[in-house]
């Protein structure tokens, strides 16, 4: 059974009427008029489908899944995406920049199967942790797409897999000029390319293919002068008196570094399992024992985020303890501590798992250290490494002010440095 058939008909049925009503406003968003094929913006596909579907959106900037759907205990990652033409053809479905150097030094080697494999490696090294990020399974996962052609919305769906690393075949360098531009190859089941120029991944999709399943198709009917009916709209919907949204979402960035020299401190935060062991006995902390650094400029600037007025706050209360909403479902004891609340960590002292045992410090490094950024030995976590993966910041975020359960979520890199700065982040 597809995903698709898993929402309710009255769900699919909506989704389709808002995708039919944004390609009829087609016409806000061309200069000229040409050919009547639909427009569908890929952010707004994102909030619509999370809207209708009752799911959340869990994209954070290059990260494989954009949406997540939960059917009981199945917790499905779908990445979604739209393009003009329903023919079968590559599409974009990954970016590594971080790893240029890499990928141009096996580039040099010019052996078509150790490229194929080590490009596969990259691409499967990145889903597995978003498959951690969000608690996903390996084989369940799917791309939703859109293709648009004149006056018509075509809706697919197919398998997301991870690439069999052992049935890599088909190899081909393409060249322009006498260069390398591109390399393709498959593992029986997708087809794939990457471009050196960019540093991209690209898949090929097609209604073609066995693993695609045409959902269905309708028409869109572009409306010539969406401006007067956006205009006759709102002020109609003035007079009816429509509700105004009022924001009840608050939500905050944490620097995963230190924010005074920009790097990861050797001994503290990410790197806290490399200071002195808490423990005469033991000559080591454990590699997921962390916490994560809040500056003091971030209680400055959000004095009442974990509390109200954290700084009279902190005169008689030595932690601010609530419960942390990993990405993944789990939820962990956490709490603001250490002087000046400085540290944002996880366990309890009263709190036990469903094995009878206390929740600690490093169950918060487990999820976010090991199992999602992929540290596997005792080797200092730096910016760079950070960056590598894409990321240097949580998100940290409450609904309808209750400041007891917070979620948390990896965040692009370089977002702690924008949300200080004021700019606003999606």
């Amino acid at each position: 059974m597809t995903i698709w058939k898993q929402y309710e008909n009255s769900q699919r049925e909506e989704y389709i009427k808002f995708l039919q009503v944004y390609g009829a406003l087609s016409n806000l968003f061309r200069q000229k008029h040409g050919d009547m094929i639909p427009y569908l913006d890929s952010k707004f596909q994102e909030t619509v489908y999370a809207r209708v579907f009752e799911s959340k959106n869990v994209d954070i900037g290059n990260t494989p899944h954009d949406i997540l759907s939960i059917f009981g205990k199945d917790r499905i990652g779908i990445g979604l995406k739209t393009w003009m033409n329903t023919k079968q053809s590559f599409q974009k479905v990954m970016q590594i920049k971080a790893m240029r150097n890499e990928v141009q030094m096996l580039l040099e080697y010019k052996n078509e199967e150790n490229i194929a494999y080590r490009l596969s490696e990259i691409k499967n090294e990145k889903m597995i942790r978003d498959y951690k990020r969000l608690g996903l399974s390996n084989d369940k996962n799917i791309y939703h797409y859109v293709t648009r052609d004149e006056n018509k919305l075509v809706i697919q769906e197919t398998a997301y897999p991870l690439i069999e690393l052992n049935k890599l075949r088909d190899f081909r360098f393409n060249r322009q000029k006498g260069r390398i531009t591109n390399f393709e190859w498959s593992d029986g089941l997708k087809d794939y390319k990457f471009t050196f120029s960019d540093n991209t991944f690209y898949m090929k999709f097609g209604s073609e293919r066995s693993d695609t399943t045409l959902l269905d198709q309708f028409r869109v009917d572009i409306i010539d002068d969406p401006f007067n009916f956006l205009i006759t709209s709102y002020f109609d919907m003035q007079n009816k008196n429509f509700q105004i949204l009022k924001p009840n979402v608050t939500e905050v960035y944490l620097p995963l570094y230190s924010y005074k020299n920009k790097e990861v401190k050797a001994k503290s935060g990410l790197n806290a399992w490399n200071s002195l062991p808490k423990s005469k006995n033991s000559s080591e902390r454990p590699l997921n024992e962390i916490y994560i650094p809040i500056p003091r400029e971030f209680h400055k600037k959000n004095p009442d985020f974990f509390v109200a007025n954290i700084f009279e706050y902190e005169k008689t209360h030595k932690s601010v303890e609530f419960t942390l909403i990993l990405p993944n479902g789990d939820e962990l004891p956490a709490s603001v501590r250490q002087s000046g609340m400085k540290g944002l960590q996880s366990g309890s002292k009263n709190r036990r798992k469903k094995d009878g045992t206390k929740y600690g410090q490093g169950d918060l490094g487990q999820w976010l250290l090991i199992d999602v950024l992929g540290l596997r030995e005792r080797t200092l976590v730096t910016r760079e490494w950070l960056k590598e993966r894409g990321t240097d910041s949580v998100k940290l975020w409450y609904q309808n002010n209750d400041k007891n359960r917070i979620y948390i979520d990896f965040a692009e890199y370089g977002s702690f440095e924008k949300f200080m700065e004021g700019e606003i982040l999606n």
